[in-house]
């Protein structure tokens, strides 16, 4: 998977998703990119537009890591509906859970946390920007994704093959998850590099969680 680009990976506890975001960590472990894009739906408030995080550092107890302010400015222009809202970010745990995990499997990156804070429509310009901005082998994708939320199990886990089966073949709808904009923004790349997915793990536990990795074709 040298030209791996991409990865969905849950966000949920680490007690109950971290294996299966652990493994999906595990396919870029070692690898170099620039900068790395963390794109999450907002859990905590509904705002019209999308937040991009525009410098400073992220911290965790494993050390600092830079936020690309020169990437962050290049989407702001992009668009009015993408801004600063800083409020989006203070307790957004999707875009937090991601951040040790990269900080071991990577080294010497930057990162970048986008926040949608509202559905369905920003996701088509801002995979346009994205693409406009960033190379395969630079950069890396995080879409920060739940599946299935609060079904007996038998239920989620065909409602997940679904929605799994969606992304895989790199569709933009059925897709029955908790950050769909984030999604839909990774897989709109996908398409656009005729990139190959893989299923890394799938598990069930109280929700649905799966690690999925894109990477130009013919590399996985």
């Amino acid at each position: 998977m040298e030209s791996i680009f991409g990865l969905i990976v849950p966000h949920a506890s680490y007690e109950f998703s971290g294996r299966v975001a652990a493994i999906g960590y595990k396919a870029i472990l070692g690898k170099k990119f620039d900068t790395v894009i963390v794109l999450a739906d907002s859990h905590y408030e509904r705002f019209d537009g999308v937040s991009v995080w525009p410098g400073g550092f992220l911290e965790t107890p494993l050390g600092k890591t830079k936020v690309d302010d020169k990437l962050a400015k290049k989407i702001i222009a992009f668009s009015p509906r993408f801004f600063r809202r800083d409020s989006a970010h203070l307790f957004e745990h999707s875009i937090d859970a991601q951040l040790p995990f990269l900080q071991i499997a990577l080294k010497n990156f930057k990162i970048l946390p986008i926040i949608f804070g509202s559905e369905n429509k920003d996701w088509a310009q801002l995979a346009e920007v994205i693409l406009q901005n960033t190379k395969i082998g630079k950069n890396l994708i995080i879409a920060s994704s739940d599946l299935s939320h609060n079904l007996p199990q038998d239920e989620a886990e065909k409602i997940d093959k679904r929605t799994i089966g969606n992304i895989l073949t790199l569709k933009t709808d059925g897709l029955d998850v908790c950050a769909p904009d984030s999604l839909k923004t990774l897989l709109t790349i996908a398409k656009k590099y005729k990139a190959k997915a893989k299923l890394l793990k799938y598990e069930f536990r109280k929700t649905g969680f799966g690690a999925i990795a894109f990477a130009a074709p013919g590399e996985l």
